[in-house]
């Protein structure tokens, strides 16, 4: 039997090792979508942070030996391009166009700031401002799943979201009510096929209902996530884990026209959520075990 001081060992170990593995998964697990809103704010965090970073190197820069000089001239000019660019990314933020290519647009002309301040030693309050700005921009370049590191900088860019633009929630939100729709109406016509078919009360009937089943829950599972601004592309992937057993079962068993079709508008539904989440995926490449 467990003594006292063992018992209460014991319980500290599991709460120690259930904190750390909550802190494990947040640390390896994926960054969940950010919303509209949430994006918003990073935006703005840049172009504030930006505005005070501009004052206090225009301040440094009038009290040091670059003042009046060309690379006084060239930081100004790399400055002014930054800001361009962040403002046209804001433009196109706010009538729903933006993409990763504007944020790799206003990462490449950072940049050319950072290379500067890495090289030219000014005083400590530009310094610091310019730590915080970069941080911003590496918060954007997450929300905008841009690969991005300032140290392995190629003049060619990084590579960017497949997404040729950002959707925003309601878009999202558009696509996940096609799939919830459209699994019923899939649902209803395989039901129908499965009663007037060869397979009709054998365990192949079974496993298929069991398929849909736990797609429909993961499908759910997901909605839940996406309204609680927790969604991640593993959760995505997870649904699509769930879609690829009924499509192996559908290839195999060939149904009526009216099930295939519906499967197939289905099959279409997911592929615009996986492209929304940056999931690389193709049904015909699958292997499972």
């Amino acid at each position: 039997m467990f003594n006292k001081a063992r018992l209460i060992a014991l319980s500290l170990s599991l709460i120690f090792f259930g904190i750390a593995g909550e802190a494990i998964g947040q640390v390896l697990g994926q960054p969940h979508r950010l919303d509209d809103k949430q994006v918003q704010q990073i935006i703005h965090r840049v172009e504030n942070q930006a505005n005070a970073f501009r004052k206090s190197l225009d301040e440094s820069l009038d009290k040091s030996r670059l003042d009046g000089t060309k690379r006084e001239d060239d930081i100004n000019a790399f400055i002014k391009e930054f800001d361009k660019e962040t403002a046209r990314l804001h433009d196109h933020f706010d009538n729903h166009k933006s993409a990763g290519a504007d944020v790799e647009a206003v990462l490449n002309r950072a940049v050319r700031i950072d290379e500067f301040m890495s090289r030219h030693s000014l005083t400590e309050r530009p310094q610091n401002e310019w730590r915080t700005l970069k941080a911003n921009l590496d918060e954007l370049a997450q929300a905008y799943n841009v690969s991005w590191r300032w140290n392995a900088y190629s003049p060619i860019g990084s590579p960017v979201s497949e997404v040729p633009y950002r959707p925003n929630d309601k878009e999202v939100e558009q696509i996940i009510h096609r799939i919830e729709k459209q699994s019923d109406q899939f649902r209803a016509s395989l039901d129908s096929d499965l009663d007037e078919s060869r397979i009709d009360g054998t365990k192949r009937e079974d496993d298929i209902n069991a398929f849909v089943k736990t797609f429909y829950e993961e499908t759910k599972r997901f909605h839940d996530l996406f309204d609680s601004r927790k969604s991640t592309a593993t959760d995505v992937q997870s649904v699509l884990d769930r879609a690829a057993r009924i499509d192996q079962f559908m290839r195999r068993y060939p149904l009526t026209e009216k099930a295939q079709n519906d499967w197939s508008t289905l099959r279409g539904n997911l592929d615009d959520l996986a492209r929304v989440y940056n999931v690389t995926w193709r049904w015909d490449t699958l292997s499972l075990p």
